[in-house]
């Protein structure tokens, strides 16, 4: 049998990787785009992906792995406006944002809402079939799609 902690734990799972993949995705977008290739540790950093969700009685933690200089990149590129008007000057930064502005918007545009708002009662549903047919069928939870 399903339970109800079982199916919630495995739907703020599954919104959580997917939400990582898309933090890392973006990051290696902005690196590749902007970013000259020095050493590539950067680059292969973003494309390993690596990260860790841990469940303790329904209180996830995601561990993720951050290079020391990633957090300082973005900042490292705010060159003063320079006669540009400020609009424009942010503008022109907004495109080296690879790490704050992507990390904390994906989690509170995208994490967040989908978490609070997205276990409705049709999706616990929806969940708890998916769990049943795949412990039936002795499918592993992430081989489900």
């Amino acid at each position: 049998m399903v339970t109800d902690q079982f199916v919630k734990d495995e739907f703020v799972s599954d919104i959580l990787r997917r939400d990582i993949g898309i933090i890392y995705q973006t990051q290696e977008e902005v690196a590749n785009r902007y970013f000259k290739e020095r050493t590539g540790t950067l680059r292969k950093f973003l494309s390993r992906r690596a990260f860790s969700i841990q469940n303790s009685n329904g209180l996830f933690s995601v561990y993720i792995g951050v290079l020391s200089y990633l957090r300082f990149l973005d900042m490292q590129y705010r060159l003063p406006s320079a006669g540009l008007s400020s609009k424009r000057a942010k503008k022109q930064r907004a495109k080296y944002a690879i790490y704050n502005r992507v990390v904390w918007g994906v989690l509170y545009n995208e994490t967040f809402p989908d978490i609070q708002a997205g276990f409705t009662n049709e999706v616990r549903e929806a969940w708890r079939k998916q769990m049943e047919d795949a412990l039936s069928n002795n499918i592993l939870p992430n081989e489900i799609k």
